[in-house]
């Protein structure tokens, strides 16, 4: 056992900072998603994630760098998601309905965003300096859907109903408000992907 244990390669001091920051992001997902903003604290999540306080400061200056990251890392997936859609869709735009489809129903099983959002505009409402930072998140959001929109409009070849800017700023306040629907009325069946394909 000690033999095998010896010549198991030991994890560089870049990929053993990187595991602890992605272990401090999950719990942190989880105490944010669970109790909220307000009620989340940097003991809890470093406890959560096996880490002490000091651990949580390495990585992030106080409780509020950590949440923007958190949502930021979260919409940088998504981003990558929709732009692999629209590389896919412009090489074959026959498969949009079956692709979209796919897309539109991560919204709700594998998104917290919506969620996390949220929260955040919670906060910003109380602390002006944090509104600052999500508005430049947020604002990176708003135009990666806005370019799926345009290009999912454009092989239909339809009209949009309302502008895309304007339609992507509905949809992601639309996803924020089902995804506190679920959690405060946890029997509902709406999702953001219903409401999604309505719009479109």
């Amino acid at each position: 056992m000690d033999r095998q244990l010896a010549a198991r390669p030991r994890r560089t001091r870049a990929e053993t900072k990187k595991n602890t920051r992605s272990l401090l992001l999950e719990a942190a997902q989880e105490a944010f998603t669970r109790v909220g903003y307000q009620g989340a604290t940097l003991d809890g999540i470093a406890a959560a994630a096996g880490f002490t306080k000091g651990a949580v400061y390495a990585h992030f200056s106080c409780k509020e760098a950590l949440f923007l990251e958190l949502l930021a890392d979260g919409m940088r997936r998504n981003i990558e998601s929709a732009e692999d859609l629209l590389a896919l869709l412009a090489e074959n735009p026959e498969r949009l309905d079956g692709e979209l489809g796919d897309w539109i129903d991560e919204f709700d099983e594998t998104n917290s965003v919506p969620l996390l959002a949220l929260e955040m505009d919670l906060e910003s409402r109380r602390n002006a300096a944090f509104a600052v930072k999500l508005e430049q998140v947020v604002g990176q959001q708003q135009d990666t859907v806005s370019q799926v929109l345009a290009r999912y409009f454009e092989i239909v070849n339809r009209d949009p109903p309302i502008q895309v800017d304007e339609l992507a700023i509905a949809i992601i306040a639309l996803s924020r408000g089902v995804a506190l629907a679920r959690q405060t009325r946890h029997s509902t069946t709406l999702t953001s992907a219903k409401v999604i394909r309505v719009l479109l």
